[in-house]
């Protein structure tokens, strides 16, 4: 009886489950794709219960149409062990996981803020198109070392440094435009030689030195274009990439002067391209179609005061996620001390058991040998063996402890080395305040001795009217 009562619980189970269950077949396209049309999961709960149907085992490309999904089905990657490249834009996915064999990633226009992958292994990926999505940081890409192609435009980074591409050897294009980026800084060490595009247009920049880039010595395309630059270096660019020839500089807010002796030189070194169209009207001036600034003195005081105060947010900002790194990186220090202390209390006790139980088995070798019967000589002989046992066993702890130990002390280096260096970036931290400081107050200096100057002006010109009059 009690065996039907449970072959019929697995058997409504089974029913239950494949009731629950939605199975999706896709058809392949004549670009070898397999597209799985209108694919919906709302809830983590139905990512499992999507079933994905592949056509055979040698599937590599997949592709998503009219679905919505806020995570991939729990078992693509498995359903498709040879998978090469997908395409999910368009689905709402709020994360997205990337295994060790992909190697081309669309997943534009979602709402992308994590990104996942197997620690264990580098990433394949060659292509990653994370456009149109919501990132704010994206420390995790710089682990896919293998990149050819990587797309972050139109998302919310901010400020950004160039370290972060610096394991990419093969990077070629790089597209960081639309990110309401202010600040471009660059701590890598080596160079990116097969890097040839650079896209930092339409963000929040007001300056930008181009020795930031200069670990990129084989760029040809440098986009510039809409932020709000007023003002560039620009005599060592041949040296500093002596491929380049396209460098997109309209829509900014460039001192006419600089503008037009920047136009000469890219013309002299051959840069064909500087601008798509001629701006049909602009504010004040304008220089071969592009729009600039004559570059009067209260206006670019006032443009430079608004850099300077955009700067100094951003520079707090970075500031405060520094201190809050190092709080962190205490508490853990902290933690470390406090093993590290249990662990040397431990050791020292084992080292003392280990002394008293020596003590124990050489008195107890003395008595047996001064016993005369061979019962009792026997008997004391099997507790020395389990004694002998239960050293060697503390032995085994002692070496384990040890070897914590040192890997604690491996630690605690590497964290006093972070805190070093978060001690350093602080510093600098505030060398920058000071320094913006002091910036600020010549500005506010100028700013004074350019009104009593107007003022001067405006009285000299009236008295010029009343001696003519």
């Amino acid at each position: 009886m009690y065996r039907n009562i449970a072959l019929f619980a697995a058997a409504f189970l089974n029913y239950v489950v494949s009731i629950s269950t939605v199975n999706y077949t896709c058809t392949v396209n004549s670009d070898g794709f397999c597209i799985f049309q209108g694919v919906r999961i709302n809830s983590l709960d139905e990512a499992s219960n999507v079933q994905l149907i592949a056509p055979d085992n040698e599937t590599t490309k997949i592709k998503f149409r009219e679905s919505a999904m806020i995570v991939l089905p729990d078992n693509i990657y498995s359903t498709f062990p040879k998978l090469q490249e997908l395409r999910v834009w368009w689905q709402n996915l709020h994360s997205i996981y990337i295994p060790p064999n992909l190697l081309h990633l669309d997943a534009e226009r979602n709402r992308i803020n994590t990104i996942s992958y197997d620690t264990n292994s580098v990433p394949m990926l060659r292509k990653l198109e994370l456009g149109h999505n919501r990132l704010k940081a994206i420390e995790n890409v710089s682990f896919f070392e293998n990149l050819e192609i990587l797309d972050l435009s139109h998302n919310d980074l901010r400020s950004i440094d160039l370290c972060l591409f610096q394991r990419m050897k093969n990077l070629r294009i790089l597209d960081l435009s639309v990110n309401n980026m202010a600040i471009v800084k660059n701590s890598m060490q080596g160079k990116l030689e097969y890097m040839t595009t650079l896209y930092l247009n339409d963000n929040r920049l007001s300056y930008l030195d181009i020795n930031v880039l200069k670990q990129f010595p084989n760029l040809e395309t440098l986009h510039l274009f809409n932020n709000g630059l007023m003002y560039m270096e620009f005599e060592n660019m041949r040296t500093m990439f002596p491929r380049i020839n396209i460098v997109h500089i309209y829509g900014n807010d460039w001192n006419c002067e600089n503008l037009a002796e920047m136009i000469i030189f890219f013309q002299k070194i051959n840069i064909k391209e500087y601008k798509l169209f001629n701006s049909l009207k602009c504010k004040e001036k304008m220089v071969d179609g592009i729009c600039c600034s004559e570059g009067k003195a209260l206006t670019i005081l006032k443009k430079s005061n608004l850099y300077f105060s955009n700067y100094v947010n951003e520079l707090n900002l970075h500031s405060q996620h520094i201190m809050q790194e190092m709080k962190q990186s205490k508490r853990e220090i902290q933690k470390l001390i406090e093993t590290e202390n249990m662990t040397q209390a431990s050791l020292r006790a084992f080292s003392d058991d280990m002394s008293a139980i020596r003590s124990r088995i050489e008195n107890i070798t003395m008595m047996a040998a001064d016993n005369s019967t061979p019962v009792v000589r026997q008997r004391k002989h099997e507790k020395v063996d389990k004694l002998v046992q239960e050293i060697y066993k503390i032995k085994q702890d002692y070496q384990s402890l040890s070897r914590e130990n040192q890997q604690f002390r491996l630690q605690i280096e590497s964290y006093e080395k972070m805190k070093s260096e978060m001690d350093s970036i602080r510093v600098y931290s505030e060398e920058m305040k000071t320094i913006i400081q002091q910036l600020k107050e010549e500005n506010s200096n100028l700013k004074g001795d350019l009104y009593q100057l107007l003022q001067e002006f405006h009285e000299l010109k009236a008295n010029r009217t009343q001696h003519m009059a």
